[in-house]
């Protein structure tokens, strides 16, 4: 979030992916600090040589060493990134990480966050799904908290201009089966959008195939969000092809962006969300790696208006009801208090 609170501000930038930190000032009258890890100046070598050698599953060893330092001097540090590998160093501060899924395997590594010296030295978890919270409940006090999405960024309004000629819209770039989605929208009589990166990008697309490349850090440096937002209330629904990995949490934040935009949501049958559109009436689920499946999905959306306007109506209900900014913040401060207590 380093340098993004004033697009946050400014409405340019999602405010759910500040995950709450704003809340957190209300938590006894507490000062808050973002750990700012740009300041934190190391020899190039020793960055790369820890990253690649030492610390190859934490986010970086920057990260770690200003979150080890900012600890000495807080009550609480609040890790959005997961757990941190200096976690057992922490002896003022009380450690509580975000964390979307078990490891594969215990590592042996006691400087892998998820070594369970680590995990055991968290002073508790919050966990994107239920599997989350049942394995992580092992190690410290552990809540189970679905996201939330920015439902005035996302607003749910129609459209400013039609496009000319209706399509359907794919974007993000962790876990995603672009192939599969691609070869069932070849025969389809729309156009197909993605917002992908350039390395997942096949060779040959079909002449209805559009690919717009986000390899670029930041992604918004290539499409910004209000083009985003116009895109979602444009399009005939938004596709989320996935890998099939029964733990993965992959696609949540493109759901959420869709279903707060009103849009039905087609997605393959994949990982551990406690929702999925086909249950809960907003969308369809499509199996692993069925080409035919996109097709006749899409062809459904493409025959039914009625249906998708229907559809769309009852994801920004459940958007609105079940995962709201404030319901999301008050959860999460409720969480936080229990464990300064």
């Amino acid at each position: 979030m380093e340098g993004r609170l004033s697009d946050v501000a400014n409405k340019q930038y999602p405010r759910h992916h500040l995950w709450g930190i704003n809340a957190i000032e209300e938590l006894n009258h507490s000062d808050i600090s973002i750990i700012e890890v740009k300041k934190f100046k190391l020899p190039k070598i020793f960055e790369r040589f820890f990253n690649r050698l030492i610390l190859r599953r934490s986010s970086d060893v920057r990260l770690e060493l200003a979150g080890l330092t900012a600890s000495t001097r807080s009550d609480l540090t609040y890790s959005v990134c997961g757990p941190l590998a200096f976690a057992r160093f922490y002896k003022k501060s009380r450690l509580v990480s975000w964390v979307f899924r078990a490891p594969a395997n215990n590592p042996t590594s006691t400087l892998h966050p998820y070594h369970n010296k680590n995990l055991r030295s968290h002073a508790g978890f919050l966990c994107l799904t239920p599997k989350a919270e049942k394995y992580f409940s092992k190690f410290a006090p552990s809540k189970f908290l679905p996201w939330c999405v920015d439902l005035d960024l996302f607003d749910g309004e129609p459209a400013s201009i039609n496009p000319p000629r209706p399509f359907f819209l794919a974007t993000g770039k962790t876990n995603r089966d672009y192939e599969t989605l691609i070869n069932g929208a070849a025969v389809i009589n729309a156009e197909l959008r993605i917002i992908g990166p350039e390395e997942q990008r096949p060779n040959q697309l079909p002449s209805n195939v559009n690919w717009i490349n986000t390899s670029v850090d930041p992604p918004d440096q290539a499409i910004d969000y209000a083009t985003l937002r116009e895109w979602y209330a444009q399009s005939l629904a938004v596709c989320i092809p996935l890998k099939g990995d029964a733990n993965d949490t992959c696609g949540y934040t493109n759901m959420l962006e869709a279903m707060a935009m009103r849009k039905p949501v087609i997605m393959t049958r994949s990982g551990s969300l406690h929702i999925n559109p086909k249950d809960q009436n907003f969308g369809f689920l499509v199996e692993p790696q069925d080409t035919d499946g996109w097709t006749h999905t899409m062809e459904e959306v493409l025959n039914n208006p009625v249906q998708n306007m229907r559809m769309g109506s009852e994801a920004r209900r459940i958007a609105e009801n079940d995962f709201s900014i404030e319901t999301f913040e008050q959860e999460l401060l409720g969480f936080l208090r229990e464990i300064l207590a």
